[in-house]
């Protein structure tokens, strides 16, 4: 037990568990950020159920435990990684081989305008980029946090701007710096206000949603966000903040 990789160390360390080991080995934690729909707050919820339990059981867990808009708002649970929204997790999925060390799960409030998506609407990931040069190569590197977004057909750009603009409360002058394009695949075609949003999100020669996307260049300048920690009840580790 003190010899590791051929180390070996004189300390020993040990915990004291708040539950019997069978009880705990029966259990699964996950690591959860819970986005706030109307406040610029992340915080991390440690969820401690059953292995056989389900995602929506995660989300009633989740319910009980963060702030919301309001009493009916319902919330997904999202599998992000490098910037990217990969998966929305079925609420009958099982959290037994749920990853939350490789990947991020994201909770949120489903937005009202995504429950009514009528046949001339589309929902689509909008993500952030800048793009650089290595080894004589332009790359698309993502960041900060991506989201979802409706849009309409016949919507120009210009009208699609506007209301990310809105939703990201971004001053003027910080807005009027960023470009627009659609990505397929890591490839920018930049838009024009005049073009139509809807019509690039027709095309079917994509490996998943996550490579077609409404992509956001601008520098990546905000301020890093730091994460409260919320521990549940059955978490012996002391709070502390993460910081992204």
């Amino acid at each position: 037990m003190l010899v590791h990789y051929n180390q070996t160390s004189d300390i020993l360390y040990y915990e004291v568990l708040d539950i019997p080991l069978p009880e705990l080995q029966g259990l699964k934690n996950l690591k959860v950020a819970f986005h706030h729909a109307t406040k610029d707050e992340v915080v991390i919820h440690n969820i401690r159920l059953p292995k056989q339990s389900t995602v929506g059981d995660v989300i009633n867990e989740l319910r009980t435990k963060v702030e919301l808009s309001h009493p009916n708002a319902e919330l997904r649970l999202l599998e992000v990684f490098y910037h990217k929204i990969y998966k929305i997790f079925p609420h009958n999925e099982k959290i037994e081989n749920i990853n939350d060390q490789y990947w991020t799960l994201r909770a949120e409030e489903i937005p009202e305008e995504e429950k009514s998506l009528g046949p001339h609407d589309r929902l689509i990931h909008v993500y952030h980029f800048t793009k650089e040069t290595a080894q004589n190569q332009m790359q698309v590197q993502n960041f900060g946090e991506p989201f979802f977004l409706v849009i309409h057909e016949g919507e120009t750009l210009a009208e699609v701007k506007s209301r990310i603009q809105k939703k990201l409360q971004v001053p003027d002058e910080e807005f009027a710096k960023w470009k627009f394009a659609f990505l397929s695949l890591g490839r920018p075609e930049y838009l024009q206000d005049s073009d139509i949003v809807f019509t690039r999100f027709q095309r079917r020669d994509v490996y998943g949603a996550w490579e077609q996307y409404l992509g956001l260049e601008h520098s990546d300048n905000t301020p890093k966000r730091s994460y409260a920690v919320n521990q549940n009840r059955h978490t012996f580790e002391k709070p502390v903040k993460i910081y992204n």
